[in-house]
């Protein structure tokens, strides 16, 4: 009978394979199995969120701009700016919490919670991506853009930043002028002093706009560091090219410079261009950073 037995469950270790039976085994082969699945379809599904995006944030942009375009032109006092700029803030928070509730982008800005509520300020920041200003404006209500006149005309920005009362970047002290109002009536201003997007892991050479308001307007400058993990959206990226996600960015207050009495222009932008050096380039290469 134990001969019959033993011979039985050897006939079956043939036919199945030693281990075919072993319950640990069946869940090992199909956990890979899962895993790939469930890896296709969250990279389908990121995709298809990626390039819903644009269309959100083109959509979105557009509608509140044509809404925004009668009333922008008829009320231009302050509190219809302040209006305005917290109509921007909200539509870029939320098209960020878009791109975070798909996984598209992972952001720490928790350190700026301290300047939610302070205005006057003019704030600097560093430019790697497109991306950076939506991200800026989504944290800061109070915030007005100095922003080139192409985008003053997309039908996607022109009605809300025009609402919100943004500034065109022309140099004149004209410029100067309307700077110092919006900072009076307790705005931010948001300036990325290299005007383009950075190239390479240096900031490019900052224009000097930034610190002669600063400095005619006695407004304290307000530093903010940006740094990310991925060049998309950066100088030279193709705007349709996916990236690997998630995209990680961090938004960080820096240094506030505060402009003294008679301070030169060029000595007190050189010093806030040589803080970002210093900044981006970590503690190791800080003394070779300077720019002179």
């Amino acid at each position: 009978m134990l001969a019959d037995l033993l011979s039985f469950s050897l006939s079956l270790k043939t036919i199945f394979g030693r281990r075919s039976l072993c319950p640990s085994t069946l869940i090992m082969k199909f956990e890979p199995e899962a895993t790939r699945n469930q890896s296709w379809f969250k990279n389908v599904l990121q995709t298809i969120a990626f390039f819903g995006g644009y269309l959100v944030f083109a959509v979105l942009g557009s509608l509140a701009s044509i809404v925004c375009a009668i009333p922008s032109l008829v009320f231009r006092g302050a509190r219809s700016r302040r209006f305005g700029q917290e109509l921007i803030h909200g539509l870029f928070r939320f098209f960020v919490g878009y791109l975070r509730l798909f996984g598209l982008v992972e952001l720490d800005a928790s350190a700026l919670a301290d300047l939610r509520n302070q205005g006057g300020m003019i704030v600097v920041a560093n430019h790697p991506c497109l991306l950076d200003a939506v991200l800026v404006v989504s944290q800061l209500p109070r915030v007005v853009c100095l922003m080139k006149g192409s985008l003053a005309r997309n039908i996607v920005l022109s009605g809300t930043s025009r609402l919100a009362g943004y500034i065109h970047n022309r140099s004149s002290f004209g410029l100067v002028k309307t700077c110092g109002q919006r900072l009076g009536e307790g705005s931010n201003l948001l300036i990325f002093p290299e005007g383009t997007r950075t190239v390479g892991p240096d900031p490019l050479p900052f224009k000097r706009g930034f610190a002669l308001v600063a400095v005619l307007t006695r407004s304290p400058v307000q530093t903010v560091i940006v740094t990310a993990n991925s060049p998309y959206l950066g100088k030279g990226w193709p705007f349709l090219k996916k990236p690997s996600f998630p995209l990680r960015y961090v938004l960080r207050p820096g240094k506030r410079f505060e402009p003294a009495p008679e301070t030169d222009v060029e000595d007190f932008g050189g010093m806030i261009e040589n803080y970002f050096l210093e900044t981006l380039a970590g503690p190791s290469l800080a003394s070779s950073a300077k720019r002179t």
